[in-house]
């Protein structure tokens, strides 16, 4: 059974969504008899399943049944039906990500390839500085957006949290939102988190022609959510959820396999912090 503590409202749409997909084809139901039964609208099916909507009470009834679920998969579906109709907890962050935010938290394992400091590394006065830029975000906003993103960090990167593989383009380092001293204590964080047990931190050098590496092309972060794979892929006004995750994965084995080792990725931001430290002296 599913603990109200384990999921937010978030999570437990989308995973009633897979679930109830699942219990779906096992059952070899046609979509378009499961979509006719849940009523509404065409196509409310497809957004219980992706986990846009939460399912009604009735739909639920209706699924257990048609479906010719266990006793305990009725109990699990109706556990994580009552947790998704609650109204998630307001938070100072952009509409596109909040699912992402919650799978985040979610994940066991999280692989990110950047060529910019992605959010869950970045300090609150780095990520005030980064937003600001944004075209969809008001400037009375960027406080909050800007510490709740820091929050969300500290929440996932940490000591004890999931394992996270790290690969930087080394034109992250030159970044200066804020100016050098930002970029400098930015810079600076990032090497603590480099030393938590828990994260693998590599950076593409110049010098590996990181340019024409396709993982930085097209930058995204791997979740590993319940054994399963998903890669997230954010552009300036929407975002995606890709479960054919695969050519994703091996875009970013190959871009870890041509970055720098652990040790020589350390000093090269080490040199970069140095150099920020004589500039601002």
């Amino acid at each position: 059974m599913v603990g109200d503590d384990d999921f937010d409202p978030v999570i437990a749409r989308l995973q009633f969504g897979e679930l109830a997909r699942q219990l779906r084809e096992a059952a070899r139901v046609e979509f378009g008899e499961a979509d006719r039964a849940v009523g509404g609208y065409l196509g409310k099916l497809s957004k219980i399943e992706t986990g846009s909507i939460a399912p009604r009470p009735q739909d639920v009834d209706w699924m257990i049944a048609r479906y010719q679920v266990t006793s305990a998969q009725a109990e699990e579906m109706r556990s994580l039906a009552t947790i998704a109709r609650r109204r998630a907890k307001p938070a100072k962050t952009l509409s596109s990500s909040r699912q992402y935010v919650s799978l985040e938290r979610r994940a066991t394992k999280i692989a990110m390839v950047y060529n910019e400091i992605p959010g869950l590394l970045q300090t609150a006065e780095f990520a005030y500085t980064a937003l600001s830029l944004s075209p969809v975000i008001v400037a009375a906003d960027l406080p909050g957006y800007a510490q709740e993103r820091a929050e969300r960090g500290a929440r996932v990167i940490r000591a004890d949290g999931p394992e996270v593989r790290i690969v930087l383009g080394e034109d992250a380092f030159d970044r200066a939102n804020g100016g050098p001293d930002v970029l400098r204590r930015q810079l600076e964080h990032l090497r603590e988190v480099a030393e938590m047990p828990n994260i693998d931190f590599r950076v593409l050098a110049r010098s590996t022609t990181s340019g024409i590496v396709p993982a930085l092309v097209c930058p995204y972060t791997l979740l590993e959510v319940d054994s399963k794979t998903l890669a997230y892929v954010e552009t300036l006004t929407r975002s995606d959820y890709i479960k054919a995750s695969a050519p994703y994965v091996f875009a970013f084995e190959q871009a870890w396999s041509l970055a720098a080792s652990g040790e020589e990725s350390k000093a090269i931001l080490d040199r970069r912090i140095a150099d920020l430290i004589d500039t601002g002296e």
